[in-house]
């Protein structure tokens, strides 16, 4: 396949992905999850990430769709800069990085249960170093005070990288990365 129709290609699946974020029908998530490769390999990387297995970082169809609900339900609008995106590609791989934004569309209230479950899971981590888990849970409740203070309509600037893989026909997801700068 020439490289022009392959980096089209992987273009459009990007568009669907933005598609799903900007709609987060939770009816259509089932033919949303249809953008990842069917593995336990599929990973998606959360901006709180730091260690394989740990918090934000989901491996397998199951975690990731469980954090894509979560999401789709808590987080803000997503706005991916599509035509933006430098898409590279080489043989049944492609690879690409850009840039976004998260408007924050919801009140702090909204989100708060789901959050202390959040912070309640980083506690009860037996795999992480008491001193650890508190730091992490202080952390990600300072982040979710400046979230409630910066208020409704805050945008919030992010980076999404991905690595896609051609199955069959099809391009699909295998890695996502977002990351948001550090403030």
């Amino acid at each position: 396949m020439p490289v022009d129709n392959a980096l089209a290609e992987v273009r459009e699946v990007l568009r669907r992905f933005q598609d799903g974020y900007t709609m987060r029908d939770l009816a259509k998530l089932d033919d949303f999850m249809r953008l990842f490769i069917e593995s336990d390999e599929a990973e998606l990387i959360g901006i709180g990430a730091s260690v394989r297995g740990g918090p934000e970082w989901f491996q397998g169809l199951a975690s990731i769709r469980e954090i894509i609900e979560s999401d789709w339900t808590y987080w803000g609008d997503v706005i991916i800069d599509v035509e933006g995106a430098k898409i590279n590609s080489l043989d049944n791989v492609a690879w690409l990085s850009t840039s976004g934004k998260l408007v924050q569309t919801q009140s702090f209230d909204d989100a708060l249960g789901f959050y202390v479950r959040q912070m309640k899971e980083l506690l009860e981590n037996d795999e992480v170093e008491l001193n650890e888990r508190l730091m992490e849970a202080t952390h990600f409740g300072v982040r979710r005070l400046r979230e409630q203070h910066k208020g409704v309509g805050h945008s919030w600037p992010f980076v999404f990288t991905a690595v896609l893989v051609r199955d069959e026909s099809d391009w699909r997801f295998h890695t996502i990365h977002w990351s948001m700068p550090v403030d």
